[in-house]
């Protein structure tokens, strides 16, 4: 709707529905095999309004409101089975109605189960209020402004559902082999949890000035202000009583029973959302163009532009980190089975030690277990208890705790350019630009309670032999008693990154029937952590390092430190208007166009780590990933994939389809850490040509017909992905996956 009331006011009212139902033969981190299949309902609705009021020819105000609400209810089983139909006696699930099979997972070779991280509906909702004022005074143009958010996000959210069993080749049992391991039965570890339930709050409220000055009629001015404030995301449920808080030998008064330490939202020191509102976000801006005319340098009156400018912007927490709360004791439960007292889970009951049980699942009477205990009772299902009660936190123990740093601070990112344009002949303008970025207080977490005694663990084979229970075995190596607090996962702000670039294009206008687009980036970017994902998960299993947080810093992930990519289109001339072929219908002759895209770019980082928990400092039950790396032994060559071969650092195997000389790695001795850097080389880069071919035929004055043949990957280049950089892994340095092949697709299009 779009209404004018009268030359001073005007509204306009928007409204869209949309549903999007969808089913995927395979589930979202799950099986990588077909056989679990999942479907997502997604519905979207979403209401604008706006109203202009001019005061006069100079002064004008425009107020709008918003709604946005997005209903998505994600990884749900097509299938819902309970677990013991296949034998997983042990395994009960927190919520039966949508419970899968347990997700296994056999490393090299194949995941099957139904997802790790579902179902999880949830329904996202942001309210919006915007104002902006604006006034021309002389040769200025002024603008002020504000803008108020509100964010919701209501989550219920199971993950692990059906439980996680992991064959690595590194369990205390383990042939060395994951398949064999997985014949046998005999896992490395097993994970459970009961899932819990997001209901997410927060607020944005951002002001700004600004001020356009034209100074001269070819120079201008912009300069301003931007306010922003951004309250912590709050999660109110269980009364606001749904996150973890460590506060070392603080001793809780919400839940009196629980080990000093873990305090709770109502404990001195702790809020619902575990840290507090920053009030000094302040971001100046300013920019300028100019368009000199310095002769034939500039090519002329208005054909070559000076642009720079900077500026300091404000992100705000992302309801990913929020996420990482759901295992909080004792709101939920998060269960290694019978390792959360010291022992080994056995594949079909993982809360029995895997000496005290056969295959078929019937008890080996007077076994001795691997642990203290032959089983402890199963945990699930889980009911969460009040606030006061007298909580029995041994039943939670060793806790893997997620908690914020009472100093965390919004992200923020100081952006620089300098650019200069020149119009050259044929419709050309040709750009080149210096870009770059630096930011602070970037998301990133880290372990606060790694094991501190790697020598001592190292010269003891017990503890080396079950070093991934270590914290259960061995609770004095820890900071804190390993025994209570098996990891402390601290997310934080004190990440940091640089990207520095030179932007060149080339932008040619339709002229002759041709245009396109040519660009070219020579960058480099640098951090800590490309991500929140990235700094805390890393390329699958990839944590920070606690003790040295340095070696972290590396080129980011999506680095690409040079990419050009180069769009066109042509409108190829008639063939009719020579003479020996105006016998041709001009239907025929005329109407002919070819176009593509090129990309040519450097591959992406390769991530080099170690899962095999070496270093002694990490363990099963740290919140984030471990930290360990291997060694460099030897300068790293790259290889062609199709023909490179080299040596398994670890299994002596011959490797093909090798990217890199993987002998240039070995595995660091028990209790030390690697060297190897993060990100120290790049993977297979891009070399890619689209093409399309296309031809309209005018049928009337009023229809015509378009024929296309769309051309993906017209050379059939075969493009790799990165190759695997876990050491642990069988196909560690192999290529085993590439991007698609060539892809041919026609289409016909009806003009009326």
């Amino acid at each position: 709707m779009d209404h004018t009331f009268n030359a001073r006011d005007t509204i306009w009212f928007y409204h869209f529905i949309q549903t999007n139902p969808s089913n995927d033969t395979l589930p979202f981190t799950g099986s990588t095999l077909p056989g679990f299949p999942q479907f997502a309902t997604r519905h979207t609705k979403q209401y604008a309004a706006a109203w202009m009021h001019t005061f006069s020819t100079s002064t004008l105000n425009e107020f709008r409101a918003g709604y946005t609400r997005f209903n998505f209810d994600a990884v749900e089983p097509v299938n819902p089975v309970l677990p013991s139909s296949a034998g997983f006696t042990g395994i009960v699930p927190q919520l039966p109605s949508k419970a899968g099979l347990p997700v296994i997972a056999i490393t090299g070779l194949f995941t099957l189960g139904f997802s790790d991280n579902g179902p999880q509906p949830r329904i996202d909702q942001t309210y919006q209020l915007t104002d902006n004022f604006s006034q021309i005074y002389g040769k200025h143009s002024l603008k002020f402004g504000f803008e108020g958010r509100r964010f919701n996000v209501s989550n219920p959210f199971f993950a692990r559902l059906g439980g996680h069993y992991d064959f690595g080749g590194s369990g205390a049992f383990s042939t060395g082999v994951a398949g064999a391991d997985y014949l046998l039965g005999f896992p490395d570890d097993y994970f459970q949890t009961s899932g819990s339930f997001i209901d997410g709050q927060a607020y944005q409220y951002y002001f700004y000035a600004q001020d356009q000055w034209r100074i001269r009629s070819n120079l201008t001015l912009t300069y301003g202000m931007g306010y922003q404030i951004d309250t912590p995301i709050t999660d109110r449920f269980n009364n606001a009583r749904a996150i973890n808080c460590f506060q070392p030998f603080q001793q809780s008064t919400v839940f009196p029973t629980a080990p000093r330490g873990l305090t709770f939202p109502g404990d001195t020191g702790c809020s619902s959302s575990g840290y507090a509102t920053h009030y000094n976000n302040f971001g100046p801006r300013i920019g300028f163009a100019y368009s000199p005319n310095w002769g034939w340098i500039s090519g002329g009156p208005g054909k070559f532009s000076i642009r720079g400018g900077y500026g300091i912007y404000y992100n705000r927490g992302e309801e990913e980190l929020t996420l990482q709360n759901l295992n909080a004791p004792p709101f939920s439960l998060a269960s290694f089975g019978i390792a959360d007292v010291g022992g080994n889970s056995s594949f079909i009951a993982p809360f029995t030690d895997i000496r005290c049980i056969n295959q078929n699942g019937s008890p080996i009477a007077g076994c001795v277990p691997s642990g203290p205990s032959v089983s402890i009772s199963n945990k699930f299902p889980f009911t969460v208890p009040p606030a006061g009660s007298a909580v029995d936190f041994g039943f939670f123990e060793p806790f893997s705790l997620n908690v914020l740093d009472p100093n965390f601070r919004v992200p923020y990112a100081m952006n620089y350019n300098l650019t200069i344009q020149r119009e050259t002949p044929g419709k050309m303008i040709v750009s080149v630009g210096y870009v770059g970025s630096v930011a602070r207080h970037l998301e990133s977490t880290h372990e606060l309670n790694p094991g501190i005694n790697a020598a001592g663990c190292a010269a003891n084979p017990a503890c080396v032999a079950n070093r991934g229970n270590q914290p259960v075995f061995f609770p004095g190596n820890f900071r804190y008693p390993g025994n209570i607090f098996g990891g402390i996962g601290q997310q934080s702000t004190d990440g940091s990154s640089h990207y520095n670039s030179l932007q060149v294009s080339v932008n040619k206008a339709p002229s002759h029937g041709l245009a396109f687009l040519a660009s070219y980036t020579y960058s480099h970017s640098l951090d800590f952590g490309s991500s929140f994902e990235n700094s805390s998960f890393g390329g699958a299993n990839r944590g920070q390092n606690p003790f040295n947080p340095r070696v972290n810093f590396g080129d980011s992930q999506f680095d690409a430190r040079h990419r050009f990519v180069f769009s066109y289109t042509y409108e190829l001339p008639s063939i009719g208007r020579f003479h020996a072929f105006q016998w041709i219908p001009s239907r025929i002759t005329e109407g002919w166009r070819i176009a593509g895209i090129t990309t040519l770019q450097t591959g992406f980082p390769v991530d080099i780590r170690d899962t095999n928990l070496r270093s002694l400092t990490c363990n099963n039950f740290v919140f984030y990933a471990c930290w360990d790396v291997p060694n460099l032994i030897a300068p790293v060559r790259l290889m062609d994939p199709r023909s490179g071969t080299s040596t398994h650092p670890v299994t002596g195997a011959t490797q093909v389809n090798s990217f890199f000389t993987t002998q240039s790695f070995a595995r660091e001795p028990f209790g030390t850490f690697g060297n190897v850097r993060r990100n120290i080389f790049h993977g297979p880069g891009l070399d890619n040509f689209d093409v399309q071919i296309s031809k309209d035929t005018r049928i009337t004055e009023s229809t015509k017909i378009e024929l296309r043949l769309e051309m993906f990957n017209v050379w059939n280049h075969a493009q790799f992905n990165n190759p695997t950089g876990n050491i642990q892994s069988g196909l560690f340095g192999r290529v085993t996956t590439a991007k698609d092949p060539r892809i041919l697709q026609l289409a016909a299009k009806f003009y009326f």
